[in-house]
């Protein structure tokens, strides 16, 4: 997870614990890059946590903005497992994503994978929309023609199948995008859970928080 200076402190907060204390399944570890400075709010938030989970949570700080992609690989190369789940700081993880998630990678051999994602704007009782995906890997393979294959907020991979296809790069608006397409090029298998794994933070506000 990367955390940047416009993230609200409530919604950080709110991530956290859908990643933790909802979860059925638990990370075996939580990496937070910290974007460049954060303010005191966010930092509190970052504290607090931090002294809850102890060495379950690493915190890598950039001394300045790098932006997301860079900060991505950061993490991705910081981590010791070989699975990685992908999160937003505003985004909040249904209590059976990792299960579930980690079921589809063993039980299709995938080497990623997202799921289906609701958006919400104010609560997420009140869903704005659902993305759906294409979930055998000959269908995300003809559907990554035209379009992302896969969600990005929801994603989970293989540190390994990334390295290997050589991590982000600085394709503007598209770095997802571009290693997918170089991830399923290479090779890998690809899936999508069709039921929900994520609640998606959208509405006018998210392009503000994560510009």
């Amino acid at each position: 997870m990367s955390v940047y200076k416009s993230e609200k402190p409530e919604y950080l907060e709110r991530s956290l614990q859908s990643i933790w204390d909802d979860q059925i399944c638990k990370p075996n570890k939580i990496i937070l890059v910290q974007d460049g400075p954060v303010g005191i709010d966010l930092t509190e938030v970052l504290d607090r946590w931090i002294a809850k989970l102890g060495d379950i949570i690493t915190l890598i700080v950039n001394e300045v903005n790098i932006g997301l992609t860079k900060s991505l690989n950061k993490g991705i190369t910081a981590i010791d497992t070989d699975y990685i789940a992908r999160m937003d700081s505003d985004d909040i993880s249904m209590p059976d994503r990792m299960e579930r998630q980690l079921e589809a990678m063993e039980a299709n051999r995938a080497d990623i994978l997202s799921g289906t994602i609701v958006e919400f704007d104010e609560s997420v009782d009140k869903p704005t929309a659902k993305r759906e995906l294409p979930e055998k890997n000959e269908q995300i393979i003809e559907f990554a023609k035209k379009r992302s294959p896969f969600n990005h907020p929801a994603v989970m991979y293989k540190k390994s199948s990334v390295l290997k296809s050589g991590l982000y790069e600085d394709y503007t608006y598209f770095e997802d995008y571009n290693l997918w397409a170089t991830m399923l090029n290479d090779g890998c298998i690809g899936y999508n859970v069709k039921k929900p794994v994520l609640y998606m933070r959208a509405g006018e506000g998210m392009y503000k928080r994560r510009g």
